[in-house]
Parts: C-alpha cells; structure tokens; sequence
C-alpha cells in the first residue's frame, strides 16, 4: 500500500508535515493494521510503525532510534511517557474529533487534538492518515 501522512500544527507559526512512503496492510479481528518504515534522517536509524485503528480508536507505536506510542480515542485525553536523549516527557494529547472514511481503494482517518507536553499546551494539532491500494 502506499502510506500518506500529513499533518499541521497550530500555534505561532503554523508547521506543516508529510510523509509518503510504501507500507504494508492487513485487517485482523475488526482493525485495522499497518506497517512502514521512515527514515528521519540519513544519519539515524530507521524507524519502524504500527498503526491500528478502528472505528474508534487509533494507535501508533514507533520503534526505532526513539521509541514512542500514541492513543488517540474519541473525545478522550490519553497519556504516554516519551523517552529522549534529553530525558522522558510527559506526552498528552486531547482527541477532540476522529473520523475513518473506507472505500474500496483507500483509508483515511482524519484526527484533530490538542497536544501538551510535560503538562504545558502545545497547540492544536489535525493529522491525516491516508492509505492507498498500488
């Protein structure tokens, strides 16, 4: 499949991301699976991904030169510790809306939450998901 991620962050100066990279999918007891790599940079490690969701919830577990996961549940606030070379952060983040649109050929969820770290507001955040048959 091929994996589109795009996402925006509001605050200050607002900052944009994308990733598009090759993955692979499966449906296993109601959810939702897949799995890619990215590379942050060419100096550091790849990065392994498992995303698995359903009609309500999302997860995104990332194992690589850091090591993270992420829940994202409708209108609920969830909560992970963070490891960094500079020490563990407190990650939360608020899902305030969370949708999947299934057709034949795609996937996409779309989720806006706000995100704080280390119990200070980061901003407001919108991530899409989108993955394609090949």
């Amino acid at each position: 499949v091929l994996v589109t991620i795009s996402g925006m962050q509001f605050d200050i100066e607002d900052e944009a991301i994308e990733l598009i990279t090759d993955g692979m999918y499966y449906l296993k007891n109601g959810k939702h699976y897949i799995l890619y790599e990215e590379q942050p940079e060419s100096s550091e490690p790849v990065t392994k991904n498992i995303v698995k969701f359903n009609d309500e919830q999302f997860e995104m577990t990332k194992k690589g030169g850091n090591n993270s996961y992420l829940l994202f549940n409708k209108g609920q606030k969830t909560s992970t510790i963070y490891q960094t070379p500079a020490g563990p952060m407190q990650i939360n983040v608020t899902t305030h809306d969370f949708s999947v649109t299934e057709t034949e050929k795609e996937l996409t969820v779309n989720i806006k939450y706000a995100l704080d770290i280390n119990y200070n507001f980061i901003s407001e955040c919108e991530v899409n998901f989108k993955v394609q048959a090949r």
